[in-house]
């Protein structure tokens, strides 16, 4: 179903129409006898009106707008924004009205091709599809055949949050599992989606309330987040709470035009903010300000922990044997005068628990004191560059001036401490009692709908006899591919990484440690590449496949959004070229392997499996109702509330402070001190602490932005954008660039002992002294020399695999 508008106004389309008219009309009549003048030339036809469209911009910004594709003549011409049932979600930035110039962009890949150059060279030969699905199956079903499925890698990140793209419980997950393949993973945002998952538990909103209750915050602390620049979807509604009477304080290292809106700006060394948390509880402690009400009733803070070994104390051990279920964790229960099970106390003690019938024990609380009492005022200042008097007030305003949302979404995330910084944040809400209420919690907010999504159905299909597939191989992080590729072996276990498969991402662009993955990639026997245009990574394809854009398709947005909503994408235009979605992509190559039975007829019958209808009843909508009205609510209540009550998504429906047996998140051959795992605990980063030994040698830490026109390196074809933000740029602060005799415009060096790029400088007096900041969003042939990518370190935390890529020193010299 679509819509139709009079296209009103004078359009470049339109007087582009209206020359070509007028100059054909011109030219008939000086090429025509005279006495033909009187001969009418015929009007231009009217305008056509437009069809509207539903579409959803799905990249992996986190912002998912709902849109309005116009489309005249069977072309899209423009977008804008499209009414939501609550339209203060209404919402449309800079690459949401500049999708026609991706949509035609020169850059859009026509046809199949095969390399006929080096990897990278970007020398290509047309073919057809027919030999390309056939090179890619041949190739396939000879890895497979020769050293196993899981030797044949998909690589994919967020290009599109869909069903069938690489959204939550996707179709390309789906086929992983039908294929048996491999993943490769970058890892971005793990360190904060870790720290989350283990103190809050895992959610459809994740930690956030719904965007619509900030209004009821009586402050607003943005906390490691630009969302002036990163996230239009989410910023207005702080705005609104700020006009609305709440305080808004910007807790970030640069000063930005975020920062510019505060009422209060604290600029924090970078990478420091788990020790800012950690000084706050302190300051909380040490006045007594903690709230003990919430700590006692939603925490796992009175849980008690025996010294001997670390673990919980469990009623088993003091001689109560579990009737069913778990063994539960024993509290001390003030009004029982004894230690019980932690969901039948009355009054659970937080402090002061020692011993329990001669077994050696402390609460958890009492851990976390321990924990924070070296990071004394003074020497909190000392590390983080916050004033004492501010760390004292910041304590106060999360104590009075509550109830205090915290937005904080992955500033801090991409620093070898980025899980502790979190970790603390998380912390320091339980410990003020701001969460689980109106108007609190925050740190990390986007829609993840599990809660109505058929798992199973969706992701391990069946063949006709009940057969179930085979399942997919295993997650294998970007950093360590070269290393099994010498030994053939992962995680203890035998492993090849001989073909990939590439879609929805632009790897060699934008992951961490390019060098490094340069020399590992030219390695692997097969690639075969699926993307919207001529990327970065689509140089390296051996095979190269034209893919539609989202609105030359059929589509669900499901994940990744700030809106309580999913949305429905029609297909607007028939598909440009010969390009086809990465849908009929996988299932060209499923019957080519032999899968068939396992894919979708089309991408309809997939939306149909995926949304549980049973589940989705209490929301009001099924499946049909849902494609008619292009849009449904997903989230409870009118306004929907993280953890309201207390109660939170985790194994004891509290908030987590304490990990008694710590897992790393990914397999790192069992190097990881549980110690710095189980209460709050916060290190130095790697390169961006300004003690760490490597400044001696590149003094200057770069962090690398997000920018206004590009999501990630999606719209890096698009031209409209390209005039706001047309090239790379390093930002350094004035006093840096006097002492190394750089001004405006000058091209410089930024360099380390893993790589270099030549970019242009531009003086930026937000920049704090010895930090310098680089957009990162910029392809290899957009640098004057190098990449940026390569400046970046591949290291992980020994809990988590996250991709540091602002963890990085380098040296700068004038060129």
């Amino acid at each position: 179903m679509t819509e139709a508008t009079n296209s009103r106004g004078f359009s470049r389309r339109s007087f582009i129409k209206g020359v070509a008219a007028f100059t054909a009309a011109g030219a008939l009549a000086g090429c025509t006898p005279k006495d033909d003048d009187k001969q009418q030339v015929d009007p231009a036809p009217a305008e056509c009106p437009d069809e509207i469209f539903a579409g959803a911009c799905r990249g992996n910004c986190s912002g998912g707008c709902f849109l309005n594709v116009h489309v005249r003549d069977g072309r899209i011409v423009r977008t804008s924004a499209r009414d939501l049932p609550d339209t203060r979600y209404n919402r449309i930035c800079s690459r949401g009205v500049t999708h026609v110039g991706r949509i035609y962009s020169s850059q859009r890949l026509q046809y199949p091709m095969k390399r006929v150059g080096e990897r990278g060279e970007g020398k290509f030969e047309r073919i057809t599809w027919d030999e390309a699905i056939d090179t890619i199956v041949e190739n396939w079903k000879a890895i497979t055949d020769e050293y196993g499925p899981t030797a044949m890698a998909m690589w994919s990140q967020s290009g599109n949050q869909g069903m069938t793209g690489v959204g939550m419980n996707s179709y390309h997950g789906r086929m992983r599992n039908v294929f048996g393949a491999s993943y490769i993973s970058m890892n971005f945002d793990a360190a904060h989606i870790a720290a989350f998952t283990r103190a809050c538990g895992t959610n459809f909103y994740c930690t956030g309330n719904e965007p619509t209750d900030l209004v009821n915050s009586k402050t607003v602390v943005c906390w490691g987040s630009n969302p002036t620049v990163s996230l239009p979807q989410f910023v207005h509604f702080v705005y609104d709470a700020r006009d609305a009477g709440a305080k808004y304080i910007v807790i970030d290292p640069v000063y930005n035009a975020n920062a510019a809106k505060a009422d209060w700006f604290i600029p924090i060394n970078p990478a420091t903010d788990g020790a800012l948390a950690m000084g706050l509880m302190k300051v909380f402690f040490d006045k007594g300000w903690h709230d003990e009400a919430f700590l006692a009733a939603s925490t796992e803070a009175p849980f008690l922990v025996k010294k001997s070994d670390g673990t919980f104390l469990r009623m088993s051990e003091l001689g109560v044997e579990p009737v069913e279920g778990n063994d539960p964790v024993a509290v001390w229960d003030e009004g029982a005068g004894a230690a019980v099970a932690f969901g039948e106390a009355s009054s659970p003690k937080l402090d002061g628990v020692t011993e329990v019938n001669g077994i050696q024990v402390s609460t958890v609380l009492d851990l976390m004191r321990e924990a924070v009492s070296g990071y004394s005022l003074e020497r909190t200042s000392e590390i983080t560059g916050v004033p004492v008097k501010d760390i004292e007030e910041l304590a106060r305003v999360y104590h009075e001036e509550g109830p205090v949302y915290t937005a904080s979404f992955f500033g801090a995330d991409h620093y070898s401490n980025g899980t502790y910084n979190y970790w603390d944040m998380y912390a320091l809400l339980f410990v003020s009692g701001n969460m689980g209420r109106s108007g609190a919690g925050g740190m990390y907010a986007s829609l993840w709908p599990f809660h109505i999504c058929n798992s199973v159905g969706a992701m391990m299909p069946v063949d006709s006899a009940g057969n179930s597939c085979q399942g997919e191989g295993p997650s294998i992080p970007s950093n360590v591919v070269a290393e099994i590729m010498e030994t053939g072996m992962y995680a203890g276990a035998p492993q090849q990484i001989k073909g990939l498969f590439i879609q929805y991402t632009n790897p060699m662009a934008v992951n961490v440690d390019r060098n490094y993955m340069e020399k590992w990639i030219q390695k692997v026997d097969f690639i075969a590449v699926a993307d919207l245009n001529m990327s970065e990574t689509a140089k390296y394809a051996d095979i190269l496949l034209p893919v539609c854009h989202w609105f030359e398709q059929v589509e669900v947005f499901n994940s990744y959004g700030q809106a309580p909503y999913m949305y429905w994408n029609d297909k607007a235009a028939e598909p440009l070229y010969e390009s086809k979605s990465d849908f009929e992509i996988l299932n060209l190559i499923a019957e080519g392997l032999g899968y068939g039975e396992f894919t979708c007829k089309d991408p309809e019958e997939f939306f149909r499996i995926w949304i549980d209808e049973d589940m989705a009843a209490p929301f009001g909508f099924t499946f049909d109702q849902f494609k008619e009205s292009k849009v449904v609510r997903v989230m409870p209540g009118e306004v929907y509330v993280h953890a309201e009550g207390g109660v939170f998504p985790t194994a004891t429906g509290r908030g987590v402070l304490y990990q008694e047996n710590p897992v790393p998140t990914y397999y790192n051959d069992g190097q990881m001190d549980p110690s710095k795992e189980r209460t709050v605990y916060w290190e130095p980063a790697f390169e961006a602490d300004v003690n760490s030994e490597i400044r001696a040698k590149y003094p200057y830490h770069v962090i690398s932005e997000h920018m206004r026109t590009r999501t990630h390196t999606q719209w890096w074809e698009c031209d409209y954008v390209k005039e706001y933000e047309p090239e790379p740029v390093v930002k350094i602060n004035p006093e840096d660039a006097a002492e190394l005799g750089i001004v405006e415009g000058d091209v410089v060096k930024l360099f380390n002992d893993r790589g270099e790029v030549a970019i242009k400088a531009v003086i930026n007096a937000g920049y704090p002294r010895k930090v310098v900041g680089v957009p990162r969003s910029f392809q290899r042939d957009e640098f004057i020399e190098g990449h940026f990518g390569s400046l970046s370190m591949r290291d992980y935390n020994q809990y988590v695999a996250n991709a540091i890529c602002n963890d990085c020193a380098v040296g700068i010299e004038k060129m």
